[in-house]
């Protein structure tokens, strides 16, 4: 399934806290929520319930990053356009282009495919658009990237 697999990292595992994904390197930094590099592309993303993502469960409309006002590390709201220049919209983009899959992790949200607790990796997605949208809330453009989950994984937990 690509590069970004870890071996003996199932769907489903779990984890206490943004720090234990990021010892385990499934997802390194603590507070941002997309993780790559300029040359390889996203390696993981973290749906986190403190953006407009849409999730549908193996269909993610992913809000990239940029733009907020930082409220002690964590993204207050939106105060200005995002842009595909922010570096770490620019891992997702490359990754729309090399096709890559990426890890994608669920954290506690109203989403009802996300944990009620700590954090869960979910599987492989890959990128397959990026646009620019109006945010609902604030009114300001930002950046989308649609996920889709790569088929054959063991299904995604579904809080009814």
């Amino acid at each position: 399934m690509g590069d970004n697999m870890i071996e003996g990292l199932a769907v489903g595992a779990m984890f206490d806290s943004r720090k234990e994904l990021s010892e385990k390197q499934v997802h390194r930094p603590t507070h941002a929520g997309i993780s790559g590099t300029k040359n390889f592309g996203a390696q993981s993303v973290v749906l986190s319930g403190k953006y407009s993502d849409e999730d549908e469960g193996d269909i993610v409309i992913y809000t990239g990053t940029g733009g907020q006002k930082d409220v002690y590390r964590n993204p207050g709201p939106q105060v200005e356009d995002q842009s595909f220049d922010h570096p770490m919209n620019q891992y997702l983009l490359k990754s729309n282009l090399n096709k890559r899959p990426i890890r994608v992790i669920r954290g506690p949200s109203s989403s009802r495919y996300a944990p009620s607790q700590g954090y869960r990796y979910d599987g492989m997605y890959k990128v397959t658009a990026a646009y620019r949208d109006k945010d609902s809330e604030s009114g300001y453009d930002v950046c989308k990237f649609r996920l889709e989950r790569v088929p054959g994984q063991p299904p995604i937990p579904v809080n009814y």
